[in-house]
């Protein structure tokens, strides 16, 4: 291809695909307006007091700004709306004035009226300033003092044009047509002799300031009186006369309102915006402008670095962090989804769009590239200071830096995460799998695995490669082999691997924070309990010895040497959590997120926040307000307390963290930490004593913390448990006890015995009615025996009848042995069901067996004879006689559950339902005795015991199974 070709294409991809222009960039900030609670939009002063409250100055009034809500302050004698010129004294009260001559100071929460000036006023906004003991006010015609005691003011200059009035050093100085005079009690003034009056200030105002040990006189003709192409000057104080120092045209031209200086800069406040300026060799340069356009009325920097501009028309703006800047694009690459350092001084950035963005940081030079593709950028890496490698949804291209040409490089297909691995391959970590690529061809010529990948690092120290599966970190040697690198036994989920200089390879997770690895092995953890802001992170980028990390809660930067971690949250401007990548700079860090792309400078960007203390914003007992004080005197029914908490402040919950802890007299108590965002804590059900509740501010960093504030309570016994009522009481009882012992003892022993009596009596009813039960019960069983011998007889069986008569003896003897007692030993009760399940097997001959478990863990016990037996019995009688076959079995089960032994009878006979059938065929329709009589003595042993007692059929697939629950006694 000829050079003329080589210049025509490269013309035309710069035509069709690029833009280039100066990035814009602008300090983050916030911008308050009605929607935000702003009681107006019209603001001509703001002022922080010594307690952090903001205080502004609006055509509506007075406010004051706690962080949270704004509080309006006016006077019944106030005959303007509007208020001007905030000012603090050495008392902390803040000062204002109206354009009546008003003049206002708040002190206890109220706005006093200091003096009326109307007459002198003249319907003419006067400025002033604190000057030792007086107030000296002052207009273009006048200058008056006051005395801040007495009230008593007298005339300093009058009908003479006053330029400018200045405090320097201890004195106090002004300037008008006569020249410069000065004074050292606000009241007494003598004129500079050899001042020369070089400059001619007829018919403009002055502002004074002083930087870098120079005085400055900037004079606004905002009606072009003087010169129509000027609209302001500025001269300098030096060699005792007034010299011209040169503006920027802009400034010439633009109506300047305010000149500050923050930052060793002179910030312009002008009809136009903010012009920033550096002053050096008498020369002021124009380094950048802020609010283009808006009407800045005044610039503030809080004790804690936030930026408040008033304005004219449109609210107030805040700039939390002054080296924090975004840079500004159009909508369709706003969303910012991918990022990298490409050489030492450019950046290019992707959008979910499918855009691309280089940006030289040194010029602020942009160049928007479209290479036709719509599609998501996932993921950027700088090859070189020339080549990048970008990869889309469904592919990759190579780009060519200087040129804008590209390879489309269909192979790659979309990467989680790119690592260089060596001048022409490149790990790459997709969707399903990771591998080794070439870079210029794109072709896969190593697998590493086959999962799912998220993220990739290859480290040139170690000569390893680490990758970050779905299930977990592993590490890989030359030979592509993998070993799982695991931290407290558990697979690492990495969402980002780098590596600081010190040969750390460092991992983010979603859930256990940043872990350090070295030697294959977890080393060092940062999580929540150890500075981490958020367990939770994502992004992380290495600079030397240190490691920037994004969070769910803000972006941190971690010093590897000491483990010192400073923080970038939304107090800093960090207005997005969501960041898609990070570049790190010599001087400074881009961060790309959903809402643009964002530079911090490393030096400079971290502010040094103070920790303000908490205070009640209000104190509730029983839901009632109540005066805020150090001490309070509860009664005992009033031991509900609540403390409504507030700091002052921007942004204020996101600097410090709330610790209380309640102390109760002779008690130790640890600090809490209350929960963000709550701002009440509230004690219920105060028991009586006296308690200490102490309450600091902490500081996120955990190196500061703010002054412990505290509240005394006394919570009073209730009436009937103090000394003369409880000794009043024993008073009034030994009297009675003693007139009940020697009057009515006699009575009272008749009613304990006649209760005794009744007792003992229904204990003998109920033993008496069991025995009578159990008497009942023993003719029965003898009846059922009986019949069993009566049918081995008439089968012919002699001998078994014969040794069944012997064993039968044997029963009814232990029988009556045992009928004459309630209870009887668990060993008995067993011994008895065994001699009676023997005689059984007997009659049944080999058809029958039984089985008896959990006799042995049941131990010494007694329990009511005779009620086992019947259903034993029944299980025999109505479920095995009539089953057919020869495995007819009787499993007895005991335990011990609580204060109640359990027997499960189980019989493999024909179940309830077939056993009721035969019944009917039978006409026996009754219950039987045995069954009535045990469910009476049941009955009577629950409630005498007061326990679960009681018989439970339970469904089983054959046969029966019943749950007899009986008392015990040890």
């Amino acid at each position: 291809m000829s050079m003329m070709n080589k210049v025509t294409l490269y013309l035309f991809y710069i035509l069709l695909f690029s833009s280039s222009i100066v990035f814009a960039q602008h300090p983050v900030f916030e911008h308050l307006t009605e929607k935000d609670g702003l009681p107006d939009i019209e603001f001509y002063d703001v002022l922080e007091d010594d307690k952090g409250y903001i205080w502004l100055a609006a055509d509506k009034g007075l406010f004051r700004y706690d962080g949270k809500e704004f509080k309006n302050y006016t006077h019944p004698e106030k005959r303007a709306l509007s208020v001007f010129g905030l000012k603090l004294d050495k008392q902390g009260r803040v000062w204002c004035n109206n354009i009546t001559g008003q003049f206002f100071y708040v002190e206890n929460d109220e706005l006093q009226l200091f003096i009326d000036l109307e007459k002198e006023a003249n319907g003419q906004l006067a400025d002033y300033k604190l000057f030792k003991n007086r107030l000296i006010v002052f207009n273009f015609w006048y200058i008056l003092s006051v005395d801040l005691t007495t009230k008593e003011y007298q005339f300093v200059n009058k009908n003479n044009f006053i330029a400018s009035v200045y405090k320097r050093n201890d004195s106090l100085f002004y300037l008008s047509q006569k020249g410069l005079n000065y004074s050292f009690n606000g009241r007494d003034f003598k004129e500079r002799n050899n001042f020369k009056k070089s400059i001619k200030y007829s018919g403009i105002s002055w502002r004074s300031f002083r930087f870098d040990e120079t005085q400055f006189h900037y004079s606004y003709d905002f009606n072009g009186y003087i010169n129509k192409n000027e609209k302001g000057k500025l001269v300098l104080e030096r060699n005792n006369q007034l010299i011209k120092v040169e503006l920027p045209i802009d400034l010439q031209k633009y109506f300047t309102i305010r000149i500050f200086i923050r930052e060793d800069f002179l910030w312009f406040c002008t009809d136009k915006g903010v012009y920033v300026c550096k002053y050096s060799d008498g020369k002021i340069r124009h380094v950048k402008s802020y609010f283009k356009n808006k009407q800045i009325t005044k610039v503030i920097k809080d004790s804690n670095n936030n930026y408040w501009l008033s304005t004219l028309r449109d609210g107030i703006f805040i700039i939390p962090n002054i080296y924090l800047n975004k840079y500004e694009s159009t909508d369709i690459t706003q969303n910012i989804s991918a990022m990298s350092k490409v050489g030492d001084h450019s950046v290019l950035f992707g959008s979910t769009n499918g855009y691309l963005t280089l940006l030289n940081t040194r010029s602020k030079e942009k160049v928007d590239i479209d290479v036709g593709s719509r599609e998501k950028v996932f993921s950027i890496i700088g090859i070189d200071k020339n080549t990048a490698l970008v990869s889309f949804s469904s592919n990759s291209i190579l780009l060519d830096l200087n040129t804008l040409e590209y390879k489309r490089l269909s192979r790659f297909g979309n990467a989680k995460d790119f690592s260089l691995y060596n001048e022409k391959k490149i790990v790459f970590a997709a969707f399903a799998y990771a591998s080794i690529n070439t870079i210029d061809e794109g072709e896969e010529k190593t697998r590493i695995r086959g999962k799912r990948s998220y993220s990739t690092h290859y480290s040139r120290t170690n000569d390893k490669i680490y990758v970050g599966y779905v299930d977990g970190v592993q590490v890989y040697n030359n030979a592509f082999e993998g070993t799982p690198i695991l931290h407290n036994n558990k697979p690492i989920f990495a969402l980002d691997i780098e590596e600081t200089n010190d040969g750390t390879i460092w991992t983010s997770t979603f859930k256990d924070g940043i872990i350090g690895i070295k030697n294959e092995k977890v080393h060092v953890n940062y999580t929540e309990k150890n500075g981490l802001l958020s367990n939770l992170t994502s992004v992380i980028k290495a600079d030397g010895h240190h490691l920037w990390i994004a969070t769910s809660k803000g972006i941190q930067v971690l010093n590897t040497k000491n483990g010192k971690l400073e923080n970038l949250t939304k107090r800093d401007g960090i207005n997005s959590y969501n960041i898609s990548d990070i570049a790190v700079f010599d001087t400074s860090v881009f961060f790309s997120s959903n809402k643009g792309v964002f530079e911090v400078n490393k030096d400079k960007g971290f502010k040094d926040v103070q920790v303000r203390d908490y205070y009640f914003s209000n104190i509730l007992v029983d839901d009632k307000n109540v005066a805020i004080k150090d001490f309070y005197k509860l009664k005992y029914n009033e031991n509900k307390i609540q403390f409504k908490l507030h700091v002052n402040g921007f942004l204020s919950e996101e600097n410090v963290q709330c610790a209380y802890r309640l102390v109760k007299e002779g008690k130790k108590s640890k600090w809490d930490i209350l929960d963000k965002g709550v701002d009440q804590i509230t004690f219920n059900d105060l028991s009586a004593g006296k308690y200490r509740f102490e309450l600091k501010a902490l500081g996120y960093a955990g190196n500061k913390e703010g002054s412990t504030i505290s509240v005394q309570l006394e919570v009073q016994l209730p009436f009937y448990k103090k000394w003369w009522f409880l000794l009043s009481l024993i008073t009034v009882l030994f009297f009675l006890i003693w007139y009940r012992f020697n009057v009515r003892l006699k009575d009272l022993e008749r009613k304990q015995e006649e209760v005794l009596e009744k007792e003992r009596m229904q204990k003998q009813l109920v033993s008496s009615r069991l025995e009578s039960l159990q008497a009942q019960m023993n003719p029965h069983f003898t009846f059922n025996a009986l019949n069993s011998i009566q049918n081995l007889v008439l089968k012919g069986d002699k001998l078994e009848a014969y040794d069944y008569l012997t064993k039968f003896s044997l029963l009814i003897r232990e029988n009556l042995n045992m009928s004459r007692k309630s209870f009887v030993s668990f060993e008995d009760e067993i011994r008895l069901l065994e001699k009676y399940l023997e005689l059984e097997k007997l009659r049944f001959r080999n058809e029958f067996s039984y089985e008896i478990l959990g006799k042995k863990e049941i131990g010494t016990i007694q329990i009511p004879t005779m009620i086992i037996q019947p259903y034993v019995e029944n299980a025999i009688k109505h479920g095995l006689l009539h089953k057919k076959g020869n495995d007819k079995k009787v499993v007895l089960e005991f335990y011990k559950e609580k204060k109640t032994l359990i027997c499960v009878v189980y019989d493999n006979g024909v179940g309830v339902e077939a056993s009721k059938k035969i019944k009917e065929k039978s006409n026996i329709s009754r219950e039987s005795f045995s069954t009535k009589a045990i469910k009476e003595r049941l009955s009577m042993l629950q409630k005498y015991y007061k326990t679960d007692i009681g018989v439970e059929y339970v469904e089983v697939n054959e046969g029966t199974k019943v749950i007899i629950k009986l008392p015990y006694n040890q």
